[in-house]
């Protein structure tokens, strides 16, 4: 018997407490004393400097969840030490990523690697100016227990920005190595007094050299800036050829407040296309897709956590939540009929088509008709260059004789061929459930092309729905509810690989998709 709105709208709220306190501890950075020690310094925190960069409420960030998770000998590293997401000044795009020198000194681990490769990629792909700020010590040492097999490749992937979109960096402090590196990516650079920008640190290059150098004379500013070098950039202690080094620093700033300020004019003094045209040789950036309105055409809004149930089981009309993501009198769905609902839409006046799993239909299990109606809804899209929104609940492929016979599986090799040709944007949303192939099938793919990944708290994902897996390989007791337990923590486990941009309340769906709307 399906569940009154009511009652869902309150099982909804351990999930959404539970995330509010996952949020609260990320948002501690590396904690008070560290934060004071900032501060110490005469420096703001990296979440300082991106609110007063931003206009206020436009920051949407990605990967706060990224190394939250305690994993056996590894400690917790908030956001792991790289805050970075989108959003706008003076109303204008832009993507943003900031060190968080709080936490663990700022220094990139493979969970900040995997981070700045998708920040730089989306700068890629949407076209947008891309601002870093930069205060760390280079590459994390890597722990014995980490047997990652895949290091992400960020730099080749900012070296693809790299003329197609403006680079903005602020050196905030010590900026070592790795990051160094990444500051001469620059199209325009801002360093703070004080601050060093080197490969390797005094320790290190007494280690390899015997040389004793402060980070003032191996980094400072007066090595860096442009125009005539110093006497005490050009001393005996550094190579002959030194002389020829033009430095890439743009304007030095007395202080953080000063930094910021800097990088904000020349921001705005950014010539601005409308639309994202590729490369760009005249430097030019995107303001993004249109002036998105406050409001919408919208007789009345209906609480979402009273449309999509919290619990895993009970059945629902997707259709109920497409109906309140469009705006009034603009929705035409295509198909209905099966375990997948396509529709076109506006939403805030932008133009969207989307597919979603209908769990009122065979609990959502994927079949052949479906696939092939996601399938055509791809095209459709692709054809009219149009942004694609996926919501996805589902178990899985349908399974048995009878699906087996109607060719699923050929089906779905249909639906993925789709997508692999499909290159618009598209943004992908996990309600409550992704089991098995749905998560391909459905486009959860980070780093392949989407713009946007979310998912509401307590979605499940795993090869299978925990009781069934348990009950294939005759788990029971302590190991089935081991395994219950890892799936449930699934969205947020999910958001901690980067699976996800974001884990997100119900009522936040509305307002995170307007912020996505810039990305487009």
């Amino acid at each position: 018997m399906e569940k009154s709105r009511a009652s869902r709208s309150d099982e909804w709220e351990s999930l959404i407490n539970d995330l509010e306190a996952r949020r609260g501890l990320v948002l501690e950075m590396g904690g008070e004393q560290r934060v004071l020690a900032q501060h110490a310094k005469g420096r703001l925190t990296a979440r300082e400097r991106l609110e007063m960069l931003l206009d206020a409420g436009s920051f949407c960030e990605i990967g706060a969840f990224v190394g939250s998770i305690q994993r056996g000998a590894l400690p917790v590293a908030p956001a792991d030490a790289f805050v970075m997401g989108h959003g706008t000044i003076n109303g204008r795009a832009l993507l943003v990523g900031a060190e968080d020198a709080t936490v663990m000194g700022g220094t990139i681990g493979v969970g900040t690697l995997a981070k700045r490769l998708r920040l730089f990629d989306l700068a890629r792909r949407t076209g947008l100016p891309l601002v870093l700020l930069l205060d760390g010590a280079g590459m994390r040492t890597r722990h014995p227990n980490d047997r990652t097999l895949f290091i992400p490749d960020d730099l080749s992937a900012l070296a693809a920005v790299k003329g197609s979109s403006p680079i903005i960096v602020g050196v905030m402090g010590t900026c070592a190595g790795h990051g160094a590196i990444t500051a001469t990516f620059a199209d325009h650079l801002v360093m703070v007094e004080g601050a060093a920008l080197f490969g390797a640190g005094p320790p290190l290059v007494h280690a390899l050299t015997g040389m004793d150098v402060s980070a003032h004379e191996l980094g400072g500013v007066q090595v860096h800036s442009r125009g005539p070098r110093s006497s005490e950039a050009t001393s005996s202690n550094l190579p002959t050829n030194a002389a020829n080094y033009e430095g890439i620093i743009d304007f030095v700033a007395s202080d953080d407040q000063g930094a910021i300020a800097e990088l904000i004019e020349f921001f705005g003094s950014l010539p601005v296309r409308e639309e994202n045209v590729g490369d760009s040789p005249d430097g030019s950036i995107r303001l993004g897709p249109r002036e998105l309105p406050l409001n919408r055409k919208k007789r009345s809004d209906v609480d979402i956590r009273k449309i999509v149930p919290a619990d895993s089981v009970t059945q629902w009309n997707v259709l109920s939540l497409i109906e309140e993501i469009a705006d009034d009198d603009t929705l035409e769905v295509f198909s209905n009929t099966g375990s997948v609902v396509t529709a076109r839409l506006l939403f805030f006046g932008c133009e969207l088509v989307v597919i979603a799993n209908q769990p009122a239909f065979l609990d959502g299990l994927l079949e052949s008709d479906g696939a092939y109606a996601a399938a055509g809804a791809l095209e459709f899209a692709s054809e009219s260059n149009t942004p694609v929104l996926l919501l996805a609940d589902s178990p899985g492929l349908a399974v048995g004789i009878e699906a087996e016979a109607s060719g699923v599986l050929s089906a779905a090799q249909v639906l993925l061929s789709a997508q692999r040709r499909f290159t618009r944007s598209t943004i992908h949303v996990t309600l409550r459930r992704s089991y098995g192939d749905i998560s391909a099938l459905m486009g959860l793919a980070p780093f392949g092309g989407q713009i946007c990944t979310l998912a509401l708290p307590g979605a499940r994902l795993g090869e299978f729905p925990a009781e069934t897996a348990s009950e294939a390989v005759r788990n029971s007791g302590d190991s089935a509810a081991v395994l219950a337990h890892t799936e449930f923590g699934g969205a947020v486990d999910g958001a901690e690989q980067l699976l996800y941009d974001s884990v997100i309340a119900p009522n936040e769906l509305i307002s995170a998709l307007r912020s996505t709307m810039r990305l487009l």
